[in-house]
C-alpha cells in the first residue's frame, strides 16, 4: 500500500491500548521510509511489545487523519475508566474505614479524633482530585441495608465537600464540612437499629429518640474533646430548618449556621437517593426537581440554588438508565423541568416524561 503523508498524522505509540480493534492501516517511520505497521488486527500486549521494538527510539506511529478524533476519544475514555475504577476502589476503602470508626465509637463511647482527621484528609483529597461526576455516581449506587449508616456518613461528607468546592471555600472550611458529614449521624449509634430501620410508622416515643440523635452526637463530640464550634453546631443543627420546623430545637433561620444548612442539603439528597426499608429510592433528577419546585423550601434557598445548578451541569453528557430499560445520554436539562431531561438514545433525541423517566445514573 502507498503511504500518503498528507492523509496521516503522527501520534505516540501509547495511544494504542490492548483490546483496541484496528480496521485501518497504521504506519511506522524508519530512516525516512514509511512502513506498514498493522491493519485489521486486535491490539494485544504481545503486539504492543513488538511495536515498541519496531518504533524505537521515537515510539511514534502514523494514523489516518480521519481516525484521529475517534482514536483520541477512545484513549481519553480508557484513561477515564482507569481513574474511575481507582476512585471506586478508594471509595470502598473509605467506607470500610468509616464503618470501623463507627464500631469503635460505639464500643468506646468516644470519637477517635486522629481517625476522623485521617479520614477527612482522605475524603478531602478525593474531592480535590476526582471528577465530581464520578463521586456522584458512587453516591447514587445501590447500598445494602446493613451498610446504610457508614455509607451515608461518607456520602454526606463528600457532598459537603463538593458543595464547599462549588462555593469556593478555603481548605480549612472544606475540611470542617467533611468532618461534619462524617460525624453528623454518630448519635444514631445510641438508637436501636430496629427503630432506625422500622418499615412501619414510628411511635411517638420512637420518633422522640430519632429527633434526639443530633444531641447524642453533640454530647459524644464534646466528651471526646471537640471544641470547633463549626463542627459542633454543624452536627447538632443538621436537622434544623429555615422555617423553624426542624429539630431538635426548632431554631429560627438566623440561629442556624451555614455549615449546618449545607449539611442538611447533603443529608436530604443522600437520604432521598437511597432505598430504605420504609421508602423507595428516588432518581437524582426527581430529587433536584423537588428541590427546585420548593418541596424542600425549609432548606436554605441560596445553597439549594447552587446545588441544583451545579448538579444539573454535572449530569449533562452522562449516561442514564431509562424506565423502559434502555440506556441514554443526557443532552439538556431544562431548569423548569429537571425531572425530565432531553436525552439521546441510539442517535435519536428524546424528551423524557412521566411515562419515560430517567431512573438512575450509569457508569460512563
Amino acid at each position: 500500500m502507498i503511504f500518503s503523508g498528507n492523509d496521516y498524522i503522527p501520534v505516540s505509540l501509547d495511544t494504542l491500548k490492548s483490546g483496541m480493534r484496528i480496521d485501518y492501516s497504521i504506519y511506522r517511520e524508519n530512516n525516512g521510509e514509511f512502513l506498514l505497521l498493522c491493519k485489521d488486527v486486535e491490539i494485544n500486549d504481545e503486539l504492543l511489545e513488538k511495536f515498541h521494538r519496531l518504533t524505537y527510539p521515537s515510539y511514534n506511529i502514523y494514523i489516518p487523519n480521519s481516525k484521529y478524533e475517534e482514536i483520541m476519544r477512545e484513549n481519553i475514555a480508557g484513561k477515564n475508566k482507569v481513574k474511575q475504577n481507582a476512585f471506586f476502589k478508594s471509595y470502598e476503602q473509605v467506607k470500610e474505614r468509616t464503618s470501623k470508626m463507627l464500631e469503635k465509637i460505639d464500643a468506646d463511647d468516644s470519637v477517635p479524633v486522629e481517625v476522623v482527621e485521617d479520614l477527612s484528609q482522605t475524603v478531602h483529597k478525593q474531592i480535590e482530585t476526582i471528577e465530581v461526576s464520578q463521586i456522584i455516581q458512587s453516591i447514587n449506587s445501590v447500598r445494602k441495608v446493613d451498610e446504610y449508616l457508614h455509607t451515608h456518613c461518607v456520602n454526606v461528607a463528600m457532598l459537603n465537600g463538593i458543595i464547599g468546592r462549588w462555593l469556593k471555600l478555603d481548605k480549612d472550611s472544606l475540611t470542617a464540612l467533611v468532618k461534619i458529614g462524617l460525624l453528623h449521624d454518630i448519635g444514631k449509634l445510641k438508637i436501636s437499629t430496629r427503630i432506625l430501620n422500622k418499615p412501619t410508622r414510628l411511635t411517638e416515643e420512637e420518633f422522640d429518640l430519632i429527633m434526639n440523635h443530633p444531641i447524642y452526637a453533640h454530647e459524644l463530640l464534646v466528651r471526646s474533646g471537640y471544641t470547633d464550634e463549626r463542627i459542633l453546631k454543624g452536627v447538632i443543627q443538621h436537622h434544623e430548618r429555615v422555617n423553624s420546623m426542624g429539630y431538635p430545637f426548632g431554631l429560627k433561620v438566623g440561629a442556624i449556621t451555614d455549615f449546618a444548612k449545607i449539611t442538611s442539603i447533603s443529608d436530604v439528597y443522600d437520604a432521598m437517593v437511597t432505598k430504605r426499608a420504609y421508602k423507595d429510592a428516588h432518581s437524582p433528577f426527581e430529587i433536584l426537581s423537588w428541590f427546585s419546585e420548593g418541596c424542600y423550601s425549609e432548606l436554605d434557598f441560596g445553597y439549594v440554588t447552587v446545588f441544583i445548578e451545579s448538579m444539573t451541569e454535572e449530569f449533562k453528557g452522562k449516561k442514564v438508565l431509562l424506565s423502559n430499560g434502555q440506556e441514554a445520554t443526557v443532552m439538556f436539562i431544562h431548569s423548569f423541568n429537571i425531572a425530565h431531561p432531553i436525552v439521546r438514545v441510539n442517535g435519536e433525541i428524546i424528551n423524557t416524561s412521566a411515562e419515560l423517566k430517567c431512573v438512575s445514573l450509569l457508569d460512563d
